[in-house]
């Protein structure tokens, strides 16, 4: 019976043992087949990372958390405390700025009325007479009213941000900024039967023939547009006018057909008791932003934000309650200066950027925010990016010349969401090798968590 017994305890042990063994067998070979790409083995997705982007001579962050999981350890940590230029990566923080101080609408100007006279004034919305918006309660207004007098004492050297490269000036991304943009303060030029249009009518047109000069290019400091016969295009070009008060009540004229005047400020003994009327729809203006990357509506957000805090336009203000408020841990870590990127000055960490988006993702119900961002393989500035049969990708870009980042929501097939944040400067040349091995990092978590 002894014997038995242990040849039973041996038996026991033995399917013990053999158990295990098939068990530790099966979890490696999974887990080499698991982090496995090519012929290339690893034990992390941070692995993954470093060999994709720890190249000499490039300053690359990555950062990447599980959105439900606020305290798990990050799933990538490489380089994630160091600052970068974040290029559009900005805009960003201009979303969350947009989503907690704006109403669903705009305010599209204020006004004051006293006897005949109507007094207005802009606050920064950018959709007046774009037509890509709708903007109808604003002309509908100006319309009604008589003896029209617009009050601003804008300075020409608000029409940049600062830090931004002043000969972008003629570019469709480098529109000048202004209290009451008209036409998204942007001339359009096309061609019909071989002669140049442009809209609006009222500028200066210069015809040359000159084989290497641009199609359209307008003079610095004036609204005098040189138009290559050469070079003649059907669709429509965008370029940047000179916005002033004396343009802007010209092209309020034009279009209302009705005398229309301006003051730097209201005559004495005139109370400033604005009401407002309501503007351009907020989320069409974010989306436009979010997935053209259209710096000027950016910048305009903010302006508008302002107006709503304050009856006044100060960007820096805003900025600086935010710094002080909702980032304040992060207040000595990061430098931000403008709505749009454009401004070199900006400086981010991923481990920032990523915090941005996690306040995103706990206000903002899941499927309203991934509709405010570019979808790889869909829409927006990642169209010809990360995309699959169903999209999994929701970021925003920022590219400048040497900079190239993604920032945003990737959606694993395991039906997990991770924050990232990828920021590469002091590269030469294209910006498609970081593309390239950042699709190939996301598609590897898409697949393995």
């Amino acid at each position: 019976m002894i014997d038995d017994k242990c040849k039973f305890m041996k038996i026991r042990r033995v399917i013990w043992f053999l158990t295990w063994a098939v068990f530790f067998a099966t979890w490696t070979s999974c887990g080499v087949k698991k982090y496995q790409i090519g012929d290339r083995n690893f034990k992390s997705a941070e692995e993954v990372a470093i060999w994709l982007f720890d190249t000499s001579g490039v300053h690359s962050g990555l950062y990447v958390v599980d959105a439900d999981r606020p305290s798990s350890k990050p799933l990538i940590d490489y380089q994630s405390k160091s600052l970068f230029t974040p290029a559009s990566n900005t805009k960003i923080l201009t979303l969350y700025a947009a989503l907690k101080f704006l109403p669903d609408e705009l305010s599209g100007l204020k006004f004051l009325v006293r006897g005949d006279t109507t007094f207005i004034k802009g606050t920064g919305d950018p959709g007046f007479l774009d037509r890509r918006f709708d903007s109808h309660r604003v002309q509908e207004f100006l319309s009604d009213k008589e003896n029209l007098i617009f009050v601003s004492d804008w300075h020409s050297d608000l029409r940049w941000g600062a830090g931004w490269s002043w000969d972008d000036y003629p570019y469709y991304y480098s529109a000048q900024l202004s209290p009451f943009p008209v036409y998204g303060n942007m001339a359009r030029a096309w061609c019909e039967e071989g002669q140049w249009k442009l809209f609006p009518s009222s500028f200066v047109r210069n015809r040359v023939h000159i084989p290497d000069h641009p199609a359209v290019r307008r003079q610095e400091n004036t609204n005098i547009f040189q138009m290559n016969l050469a070079r003649c295009v059907e669709n429509p070009i965008r370029v940047p006018f000179v916005w002033n008060q004396q343009v802007m009540v010209d092209l309020l004229r034009d279009t209302l057909h009705k005398p229309v005047s301006w003051l730097s400020h209201l005559p004495a003994g005139v109370e400033a008791t604005w009401q407002s009327v309501s503007g351009t729809e907020r989320d069409t203006l974010l989306r436009t932003m979010m997935y053209d990357s259209d710096n000027f509506i950016a910048e305009q957000l903010l302006m508008n934000i302002s107006d709503q805090l304050w009856d006044t336009i100060q960007v820096p203000a805003v900025i600086d309650t935010l710094v002080r408020t909702d980032f304040g841990e992060w207040a000595d870590e990061i430098r931000w200066v403008d709505g749009s990127g454009l401004s070199i000055y900006n400086k981010f960490s991923p481990r920032f950027i990523v915090h941005v988006l996690k306040e995103l993702y706990n206000k903002t119900p899941y499927a309203d925010l991934i509709r405010m961002f570019p979808a790889g393989g869909v829409r927006g500035t990642i169209e010809s990016w990360y995309g699959a049969d169903v999209p999994y990708v929701y970021a925003k870009t920022g590219t400048l010349s040497s900079v190239h980042c993604l920032s945003g929501f990737v959606r694993t097939n395991s039906g997990k969401t991770f924050v990232f944040s990828f920021m590469h400067n002091n590269y030469l040349g294209s910006s498609s090798l970081y593309k390239k091995k950042m699709e190939v990092l996301l598609e590897f978590l898409k697949r393995n968590y």
